[in-house]
């Protein structure tokens, strides 16, 4: 135990030595002597520059996220000072873009300190969008909309611009979208001249992004698999791998925020989807079966191969495998109505509370009957012994 806390000593020391002589080396260049030879005459002089760095260091330290954030900007010394504060998490989209039960507010989004940081950099160039909750060029909008304040402002994208919620890491625009487009129209010209040489051993799978999320005690693994189909159409399948606690999915406590689409969160999908295994119609879903596993909304999909967890035995983990499969829309360089369907940001007005489908079906719905004999082993022992499905009905799920 002492081995390893002192090496790790160790190793923050070497962090913030090798820190120090970096930032040592970017302030050579930038002398408070050399800076007064240049401005003898005091003309566009600015004397908090000239001030030693340790003095700069203190002043910053006292400054809140977005007004040090704003003072990296105004000059390459302030940049080279205060550069680490530009990659801060908080100046990014939130890695869970949306808090569970409230992504249909989009007021939430301008409270933050990325929109913050946003508004405090518009000049006369640069507008805010609060669609994209990007800066775009003054070309970008319409002479009415620069008149607008920046949380009512949008681009001239016009009223289906906004934001899709993929993954922690990834959230896309709608220009994002256009230049993911672009890469795989890239990468299918290049699959098929490596073809031409190594013939079908060249598969067509892609994986674009990966990455891993832990919600205390729920680990959610998630690949994302981008393709335009032949009707150009990008569609996008994320796989998952959910690992918690036995007999938890779906539980308040073990639950992520997370959405497999705009509309439903992935926990409460994946539950609902487990319940269609009490229906009997193995070829084909019932109504019911495809009003679960479909988002009315968005017409996504969540596909379970399995609908029983692999058990991780003695750890008294359950893993699950399932994947959503998202149509984005087409490549035409305006959004269309599937584009818009898909966005977490803005909202539809129409979506609220009472009518949102991340809520997922509460019960079991009712199934066709049987239009067969029952087998003794296939529909009456299994279901019993092995009665996972209908124990992860939300009975102690406290919603709001």
């Amino acid at each position: 135990m002492t081995l390893k806390a002192s090496t790790s000593d160790i190793s923050e020391r070497l962090r913030r030595a090798g820190k120090k002589f970096r930032f040592t080396m970017r302030m050579k260049s930038w002398s408070p002597t050399r800076y007064r030879k240049q401005h003898k005459d005091g003309a566009g002089r600015c004397y908090l520059t000239e001030l030693p760095a340790e003095l700069l260091l203190e002043i910053i330290s006292h400054l809140t996220l977005v007004p040090e954030a704003a003072l990296a900007l105004t000059c390459k010394r302030m940049l080279a000072i205060s550069s680490g504060i530009l990659t801060s998490q908080s100046l990014k989209f939130s890695r869970d873009f949306a808090p569970l039960f409230h992504h249909y507010r989009n007021g939430h989004n301008f409270v933050s300190s990325r929109w913050q940081f946003i508004n405090l950099l518009e000049d006369g160039r640069w507008f805010a969008c609060s669609k994209c909750l990007k800066l775009h060029p003054r070309a970008a909008f319409s002479s009415r909309e620069l008149r607008r304040k920046s949380d009512h402002r949008s681009c001239n994208l016009g009223g289906l611009a906004g934001i899709v919620d993929l993954c922690p890491c990834k959230k896309l625009t709608f220009r994002d979208k256009l230049d993911l487009i672009d890469h795989l129209r890239v990468r299918r010209v290049s699959v098929e001249a490596l073809r031409t040489h190594f013939g079908d051993k060249v598969g067509d799978r892609y994986c674009w992004h990966s990455c891993t999320e832990t919600y205390g005690p729920t680990q959610l693994k998630i690949s994302i698999y981008p393709e335009l189909d032949e009707n150009d159409q990008l569609r996008v399948r994320t796989e998952y791998e959910m690992t918690t606690e036995a007999g938890q999915v779906g539980k308040e406590e073990y639950m992520t925020p997370r959405f497999g689409c705009a509309h439903r969160s992935v926990d409460l999908w994946l539950s609902s989807v487990h319940q269609t295994s009490v229906c009997r119609l193995f070829d084909s879903y019932c109504t019911s079966c495809r009003r679960i596993s479909v988002c009315g909304a968005c017409n996504t999909t969540l596909k379970c191969p399995r609908k029983q967890p692999y058990n991780s035995g003695e750890t008294g983990r359950d893993t699950f495998y399932f994947m959503t499969q998202r149509n984005l829309g087409g490549s035409k360089l305006i959004p269309d109505d599937k584009w818009a369907s898909q966005r977490i940001h803005p909202a539809e007005p129409i979506i609220g509370v009472e009518n949102c489908n991340e809520l997922c079906p509460w019960t079991v719905r009712e199934h066709p009957p049987l239009t067969f004999s029952p087998a003794i082993e296939e529909e009456i022992i299994d279901p019993a012994v092995n009665p996972q499905p209908l124990s992860t009905l939300y009975s102690s799920i406290r919603m709001l």
